[in-house]
């Protein structure tokens, strides 16, 4: 929900087969390990490609440039993110459910994949190309977009108090940016409790009341 993608990832191939869907993932996992432990200005197909165990040449093949790979490497992670705020398959309870799913899987997923966090914060202050400053910025704009919509409709369900979602906004994306740097400072062992706590919070300030269940 958080971290959606324009529609317009700059990759409109044809239909690839099994093997080069296959091949490209291996590639971005290989990118994402680069970037999250040599940093983005140190990934370079060469690096991607000897941690990949493939030729710099495939790389260019499947991706043609940084900026493509750079794309698919933000789409992986976020979309993975996105999942893990899902909450798993179990049927929501409604709004607030949804709202402490958002919290605590964010938590957790950062807790569970420090390296996705990493890849995230590395990109986010290196010196990218504009066009993937852009298109990171369109993906943060929709997210925003449909968590200030997921409110409102809390809000009009009776399930979430009277209050600006915009504002609720600002302060959730804030207090969730913040997470990887609290995480770092506390046990693993400390991180579920971190994560219920987060969503207690929210819960209660959206409701009015705590987390149901």
């Amino acid at each position: 929900m958080l971290y959606m993608q324009p529609v317009d990832s700059g990759d409109g191939e044809a239909k690839r087969s099994f093997i080069e869907e296959a091949r490209r993932g291996q590639i971005v996992r290989a990118a994402v390990e680069t970037i999250a432990e040599e940093g983005y200005a140190r990934a370079s197909f060469v690096r991607i490609a000897a941690r990949a165990s493939v030729s710099p040449g495939l790389i260019t093949y499947h991706f043609r440039t940084k900026e493509r790979l750079l794309r698919q490497v933000l789409e992986y992670v976020n979309a993975r993110l996105d999942r893990a705020m899902e909450g798993g398959p179990e049927p929501l309870a409604g709004f607030e459910d949804a709202l402490v799913r958002i919290v605590t899987g964010h938590v957790m997923h950062c807790s569970r994949h420090p390296q996705e966090v990493a890849v995230r914060q590395e990109i986010s202050g290196a010196d990218v190309p504009a066009s993937v400053r852009e298109w990171i910025a369109r993906g943060q704009d929709a997210g925003r977009a449909e968590l200030v919509g997921f409110l409102t409709e809390g809000q009009g369900h009776g399930e979430f108090r009277a209050f600006d979602p915009e504002v609720f906004t600002d302060a959730l994306f804030a207090a969730l940016n913040a997470v990887p740097g609290r995480l770092r400072r506390r046990p693993a062992e400390e991180h579920e409790d971190y994560a219920r706590e987060l969503a207690r919070l929210f819960a209660a300030a959206a409701t009015g009341g705590g987390p149901s269940g």
